[in-house]
């Protein structure tokens, strides 16, 4: 739903970045390009707060291109700190959507297909404001909690963006959990008839 309320908004002509994240991984399948070099994405290597540099490179680059970037909370906390330095005036103005949902969403649907529905080290705090610490670093923070909201908040952040203004649109969205990005993966070892599972444990030299 945040992503269709996005796309409903999303200029045609801008540049986009994504965190890493189930919400981004997921968000992957719904903007569409007219022209190649628009989307900026951190592919298989998971270097977790991507998303917010990734798009001030952007518009250092392309300083007459919208550009807005695009993170989980999880993710986007790893670069938060950048929000001190976009603030000063030689920096250009850029739009960033925080996804909340208080939790490192891929790592806590791996526990729990891992451990029986258990999953630690996963929730953040829900006392955090990410729209509060962009306003208190200089910036313009706003929550939407309605697919209404966010698409009303990233029409407005993408003409302040051309005034010059930073944006950052803290979208509260729910816990659902997202499958994982290699299912495969996430499944149970198996025995195997005449192989002793401790022979496939690794080996001390």
């Amino acid at each position: 739903m945040a992503w269709r309320a996005i796309q409903a908004a999303l200029p045609r002509e801008a540049i986009i970045s994504s965190d890493i994240g189930n919400n981004c991984a997921i968000g992957n399948a719904y903007p569409s390009f007219e022209a190649g070099r628009k989307y900026l994405a951190p592919g298989l290597f998971g270097p977790c707060g991507y998303g917010l540099p990734a798009i001030v490179g952007a518009k250092i680059g392309c300083p007459d291109v919208p550009v807005v970037g695009f993170a989980g909370d999880g993710a986007f906390g790893i670069a938060a700190t950048e929000l001190t330095a976009i603030g000063r005036p030689e920096w250009p103005a850029i739009t960033q959507v925080v996804f909340r949902n208080y939790q490192w969403g891929a790592e806590k649907r791996n526990s729990t297909l891992w451990y029986d529905d258990n999953f630690v080290g996963t929730e953040l705090d829900e006392g955090v404001s990410y729209a509060g610490i962009a306003r208190a670093c200089g910036l313009q923070g706003v929550v939407a909690r309605t697919m209404d909201e966010l698409t009303e908040a990233l029409a407005q952040a993408i003409k302040d963006q051309k005034a010059g203004k930073t944006t950052l649109i803290e979208a509260m969205i729910n816990q659902e959990l997202g499958e994982p990005f290699r299912r495969d993966a996430m499944t149970r070892p198996v025995e195997v008839a005449g192989i002793d599972p401790a022979d496939m444990q690794p080996q001390r030299a």
